[in-house]
Formats: structure tokens, C-alpha cells, sequence
């Protein structure tokens, strides 16, 4: 299972991939103050705002799909020939309401204390100031946008300095049978003075008023959720979700992720669509809205382009492309399902995830165990919880209860103990016992099959530290993070600049090592700027990460904590993946479902947090089941805070934990390497996960047995059907 070793001169290809992304200068940043005056457009009218079918002529056809263009609200939309289903950038001209739909939505600046709101429709169509170019497998629209009609209508160079304009052209292109929405950033042209905050497109395409009972909208919250607009909600209020999370270096709050990947969809009746985000991820927002007295049931994706309000930004903007991709679904592939297979097949394509599938050599499913070896409290004080001895005997105590593969992430082995980015990869053996202990527990796991990985910080470390890698001097902000299930020891973020540098110390000292895998930590749930010297944008750091996290997967297997999207394509196994929405509670209205892992099952393997840290491990397991995961346990070796040890005092639990495995076992082994091709509810508390080879896993849990196609299912219970 191990990967060849390789030449650390492979580090240059993080060069090439740096010099791809480029840069336009920066611009002064300011300080809004609260009282700022926001200037926004003037309705005119539902005339430029509601589409009419009538006034669309074809302008492309690629597969089951054509393009349609509005000339005189100069929009599309697109009609699925498979189903008759039309898609329309603007809802209908039926529409009982007046709502401010767009192709284009931009917030402008002039540094100071007003804000611009304007839209392609009030400050661009109303006006006339637009020009289209049909090609041969689409149409490009330049949106003039401005406050008034003189202003858009100049020629760009008699725009004066300060006056309020933006010229922003968007290709909507068919290819493959998918719809391409495009924004080249570096084609925005701007009055001196001006700049652009952000920018939304198309927000309300396919929106719609009239729900019906099984119509939902599919948000990327967590492992993925659907909002039903069928079904009442008074508590909603609107979603807004940071794709890869907040970037730490502006947000005020220090959150990680809340949505690995980059995508949105709506269902509606028979039809579907799901929209990718291609380009433009690393700055992207998710907002989704319900029907109301000033809404629709809508869905779309932002794009934060400069913050000019931040010291530390310095107002360097994003210049790259925007590309969204538009997959259409129709008949029984129309449910979130369709959408997740649609999305895999563009993340293969794109190279996002691999081609591979998952190593199946073992007959039995793994265990990951994540071991907490040691813990730095806020006293500086060190605490060993779970020393090479402590952790051969317990892993000799799995084999002996029947626990035959198995994946041990060994955390706090370091110094710092609460993370592991160390100057010296070698330091933590003199924590937790000898060099021959050490060598002593990784033999046996050697000789059992089983995998071990040693917890890495790249991006983090703590506060205390002096390591060369790690010094004060090196960190970009003052925000911590927290490590360990109860720990309030903090951490800092490295300088960008320093990860080359991180990774290379890795691969050097490492090779003194005996272990299987490395566990990244932090990279799968934290992306950032860094505006210190050598500025890195969110877009420049996630390159340079997957570029070094693909070195660090040559030598190694790899293991990436929560698992941002970004970082997995080089990845072999997940830990903590999300099985639940993050940002908002479920409800009725508001239920999550495994899109994440039916992206991922097959390619590459994950677990979720260990049943045992749950009050409730029982339907914590049930869970795990449902989606997929490996079964997992989060132990330490040593009682050491009664508040918490029933749950990470490994003793208190191992025997649920064992019996956990076996159900696991029972019921997944034999899909390690299927891909999950349709989620659905069967009744209320039992669900049905299927996989491509046909095998069906049923998950029951209510107090009473269920009977499905004749198939008993018992209360809390799991069955697999061949």
C-alpha cells in the first residue's frame, strides 16, 4: 500500500503553478464607516426584470440543451429538449411580484463612504448601453453599467475619474452538453478611482414561486443539504455559505469550513439543474433565498473581487476567471442524486478528483483510530495520554477483538503535542518513549497490515513554539485555532511563503522515520491570504497547496482532516468528513444528505468523527453507515479530565466500539471500491443508500421494525441487500 519515494526537486512544480496565477496591482484600501451611504439602482420596471418565452430565439445547441437570447433584456436561457423544461436567467413576466433579477450584480466603491449597487438590468438594459456577439457555440454580452444613461453610453476613455461605471462582458457558451457561464476579471474596465467589491451572477436563474410538494434547492452546507421550498419554514432566514470557509485573514470570526466544494442546484418539478463552480471557487459565496413577499426560491453563487476595507488586504483583487458550469437533469436522474453523479463526472474531468478507485487488497473494512498521544494544556504543562506502549498494547487489544485492517492517525506526537508542524519532524519520539518503542509499535502494525499515520500541521502551530519554521515573526495573524477535542492551547497560521519550505523539512526528516501516511490537519479546513510580504491571495494559496500536498503524497500515503475539496485529489483517505450541515440546523424544511460522499465513495476513502464522542454512539454509527464511512473511534490511553473521558477514555467504550466495527463490516465491506449512485428517504427515520453494483444499505432509525420490499429492517439497525 505504501508509494515510492522520489527526488524532493519535484518542489519546482510549485513554481509553475504559482507563475500561472497573476495579479493586477494593488489598490489603497479604506475604512467604511458604519453611517456609509449605499447608493442603489433604481427600479425600472418588471419589463427588463421578467422574461418572456415569446421573445427567445436559439442561438446554440449542444446535446439535449439550447441556448436562448432575449435581445431586449439581453439574457438567456436555456430549454432541456429532453424535457421541455425551460431555465431563465429572469422569472417569467407572469411573476405577481417585483423582484430585482439579474444577469449581472455589482457592489462598486470610490474608496470612501458610498457604495454602489448597480445590475445589468436597471444600469445597463434600461438604458441601452449593451452590446451582444453570437458565435458559433454561444453569445458574449457587454453590460455598460452606470447610474445614469449618458454615463454608460461614453466612449470608456471620456469616462471621467470617480464617475460611477462598469463594463463587464460574460460569454454564455454550450459545450458537451453543459451551459458556461464566463467572466475573464482582467477584461472588467473601471473608471480611475472605482473599484469593484463584488460581484453576483445570474441570481436568479431558475427561480421560482409556486413550490411543489417534493421541489427543494440543493446547498453545499456540510456534506450537502437540501432546502425543501415545499415545506414551511418560519424560522429561515437567508444562506450565504463561504466556499472552503472564511478566509481568516479578513473574517472577524475564525470559523473552518462549512462547505467543501463549490457547487448549488435547484429541483423543480421533473427537472434539475446543478451549477459547479469551476474558476472563481477560492472566492465564492453560496446564497440561497425562500419565496416571499420580496423573494424567490433561488439559488446562486458571489464573488468577493477586492476588499478594499481591510488593512491587511491592501485591496488586491481577484483577477483570474469566473467560470460556472451548468449540468442539466431530467425524469428520474432529476433529484440530488443526479446532480451528485453529474458533479463527479465533471470533478474527474476537470482533475479536481482522481481516476482511481479505491485499494481494495484487504477483505475487511478499515478502522480509523485517532490516538491522541500527547497535550500541551494552557499552562504550558505536558500531558502523555497515550505513549508507543500504551499504543502497541491497544492495537494488539483490536487485533485480539477481531479488528483485522485499520488505519491509526497518531496525534500530538510532538513537542508542541497539539499539532505537528515542527522544524525537526524527528522531535516527537522523545515525547512519548523511546526510538525502539516507537520502532516497536510501528513493526507490529507493520506485520498486521495495518497503516500508520502521524498527524501534520502545515499551515499551524502553537503560540509557544521556537522553531525555526514557527517563529512569531512568521505568522500572518493574530487568529488562533484550537486543536484537540477540549483544548484551548492556541495556534497560529504560518506565513504562505514558509509552506515550500514546511514541506520540504517534512520530506527530509521524515525519511528517519518508519510510517505509512502523513495526516494533514489543517490544510483540508483552513484557506487564506496572506498579505504580509510576498502577498498570497486565497486563489494563490489554494494553488500552492495542492501543489504541495501533491508532493507530500508521492512519498506517502495521504490523510486529509475534513477535506476541502482542493486537497483531495491526491488523497487516499478522509477523517471527520461532515455527515451533517454545518452552517444551519437541520429541520424539516432543512434536511443533509451525503452529496459529499456519494462524490467521493469509491475514489477515496473517509470516516467521520468516532462514534464514542457522541452522547448518542448508537445513531452516530447508524449514520455513518448511511453514508458510507469507515467506522472510527477518538481515544486516548490514559484517563486524564473526568468531565470528558467517558467519551475519549478508550476503556470506557472499546467494546461498542469493536461490536460498531463488525456491523460496519457486515454492511460495507464488499462497497469499499463502489461508487454510491442514489441516496433517498423511504419513510420517515429509514433510509436507503444504493451503490453501482446494486447492493442497497437500509438504515432504520426508529423504535420499530420497518418492512421495505419485504425486507425486515430492525428498530436502530442497518441491513445490506445483495
Amino acid at each position: 500500500m505504501k508509494k515510492s519515494f522520489f527526488n524532493i526537486s519535484i518542489k519546482l512544480v510549485s513554481v509553475i503553478c504559482l507563475i500561472s496565477i497573476l495579479f493586477t496591482s494593488c489598490v489603497p484600501y479604506a475604512n467604511r464607516k458604519e453611517d456609509a451611504k449605499i447608493i442603489s439602482a433604481e427600479y425600472s420596471g418588471k419589463e427588463h426584470h421578467t422574461s418572456d418565452k415569446s421573445a427567445y430565439t436559439t442561438v446554440s445547441k449542444s446535446g439535449l440543451i439550447e441556448m436562448l437570447f432575449d435581445k431586449t433584456t439581453a439574457t438567456v436561457a436555456i430549454r432541456d429538449t429532453n424535457s421541455g423544461a425551460v431555465w431563465t436567467t429572469l422569472p417569467d413576466k407572469s411573476l405577481s411580484k417585483d423582484i430585482q433579477s439579474s444577469a449581472v450584480q455589482v457592489t462598486l466603491s470610490d474608496g470612501g463612504n458610498e457604495i454602489y449597487e448597480l445590475n445589468s438590468q436597471d444600469n445597463s438594459v434600461a438604458f441601452g448601453n449593451f452590446t451582444s456577439t453570437v458565435s458559433e457555440d454561444g453569445i458574449s454580452v457587454k453590460y455598460s453599467m452606470s447610474l445614469d444613461k449618458e454615463t454608460g453610453a461614453k466612449e470608456f476613455n471620456k469616462v471621467k475619474e470617480n464617475e460611477i461605471r462598469a463594463d463587464l462582458t460574460v460569454l454564455y457558451t454550450l459545450r458537451d452538453g453543459s451551459f458556461y457561464v464566463q467572466v475573464n476579471m482582467n477584461s472588467l474596465e473601471l473608471p480611475d478611482g472605482i473599484f469593484l467589491e463584488d460581484i453576483t451572477l445570474l441570481n436568479k436563474f431558475g427561480a421560482y414561486e409556486e413550490s411543489g410538494a417534493d421541489d427543494y434547492m440543493f446547498i453545499p452546507d456540510g456534506s450537502g443539504a437540501i432546502l425543501k421550498t415545499g415545506v414551511e419554514d418560519k424560522d429561515f432566514s437567508p444562506i450565504s455559505l463561504s466556499v472552503y470557509g472564511d478566509d481568516i485573514a479578513t473574517a472577524d470570526n475564525l470559523n473552518s469550513t462549512q462547505c467543501l466544494i463549490g457547487a448549488f442546484g435547484i429541483k423543480r418539478n421533473d427537472s434539475a439543474f446543478l451549477c459547479i463552480i469551476e474558476k472563481g471557487d477560492s472566492v465564492a459565496k453560496i446564497n440561497a433565498d425562500r419565496n416571499s413577499e420580496k423573494t424567490l426560491n433561488s439559488v446562486n453563487a458571489s464573488f468577493k473581487i477586492t476588499d478594499i476595507y481591510s488593512e491587511k488586504a491592501k485591496g488586491t483583487p481577484y483577477s483570474n476567471e469566473i467560470v460556472l458550469c451548468y449540468r442539466f437533469l431530467s425524469g428520474k436522474s432529476a433529484t440530488y442524486s443526479g446532480m451528485a453523479t453529474a458533479c463527479r463526472e465533471n470533478l474527474i474531468r476537470n482533475s479536481v478528483l482522481s481516476t482511481k478507485s479505491v485499494d481494495v487488497t484487504s477483505e475487511y473494512l478499515p478502522m480509523v483510530v485517532s490516538l491522541q498521544g500527547g497535550y500541551i494544556d494552557t499552562d504550558e504543562k505536558y500531558h502523555s495520554l497515550s505513549d508507543y506502549k500504551q499504543a502497541l498494547s491497544l492495537m494488539s487489544l483490536l487485533k485480539a477483538k477481531g479488528i483485522n485492517n485499520l488505519y491509526l492517525r497518531y496525534n500530538g506526537l510532538y513537542n508542541n503535542a497539539n499539532n505537528g508542524n515542527s522544524g525537526d519532524f524527528d522531535s516527537f519520539k522523545r515525547s512519548l518513549g523511546t526510538k525502539a518503542q516507537f520502532n516497536e509499535l510501528y513493526t507490529y502494525l507493520n506485520s498486521q497490515k495495518f497503516s500508520l499515520f502521524i498527524d501534520t500541521d502545515i499551515l499551524t502551530y502553537s503560540s509557544g513554539l521556537s522553531s525555526a519554521l514557527a517563529l512569531n515573526k512568521d505568522s500572518i495573524t493574530d487568529k488562533t485555532v484550537y486543536s484537540f477535542p477540549y483544548s484551548t492551547s492556541p495556534q497560529k497560521f504560518l506565513k504562505m511563503n514558509n509552506l515550500e519550505n514546511t514541506v520540504e523539512n517534512i520530506l527530509g526528516d521524515s525519511e528517519k522515520i518508519a510510517f505509512d501516511g502523513y495526516c494533514l490537519n489543517d490544510a483540508g479546513k483552513y484557506l487564506y491570504s496572506d498579505y504580509s510580504y510576498n502577498s498570497y491571495s486565497r486563489t494563490l494559496s489554494q494553488s500552492e497547496l495542492s501543489s504541495q500536498i501533491s508532493v507530500l503524497s508521492t512519498s506517502k500515503l495521504l490523510m486529509v482532516d475534513v477535506g476541502n475539496f482542493y486537497t483531495l485529489k491526491n488523497a487516499d483517505v478522509i477523517s471527520n468528513i461532515p455527515v451533517s450541515t454545518i452552517a444551519y440546523g437541520e429541520r424539516n424544511a432543512y434536511e443533509s444528505i451525503p452529496f459529499v460522499q456519494m462524490l467521493l465513495h469509491g475514489i477515496i476513502e473517509y470516516s467521520t468523527t468516532g462514534a464514542n464522542t457522541f452522547d448518542d454512539s448508537k445513531t452516530a454509527f447508524l449514520k455513518a453507515v448511511e453514508y458510507g464511512c469507515l467506522p472510527s473511534a477518538d481515544w486516548y490511553c490514559t484517563a486524564f479530565d473526568e468531565t470528558i473521558d467517558s467519551k475519549y477514555y478508550y476503556d470506557n467504550n472499546i467494546n461498542d466500539m469493536v461490536l460498531y466495527y463488525t456491523k460496519a463490516n457486515s454492511a460495507l465491506s464488499e462497497l469499499r471500491d463502489s461508487r454510491m449512485t442514489s441516496h433517498f428517504k423511504i419513510q420517515d427515520g429509514v433510509y436507503c443508500t444504493e451503490y453501482d453494483n446494486s447492493i442497497k444499505v437500509y438504515v432504520n432509525y426508529t423504535n420499530e421494525s420497518v418492512t421495505v420490499n419485504g425486507v425486515i429492517i430492525n428498530p436502530m439497525d442497518c441491513i445490506t441487500i445483495s
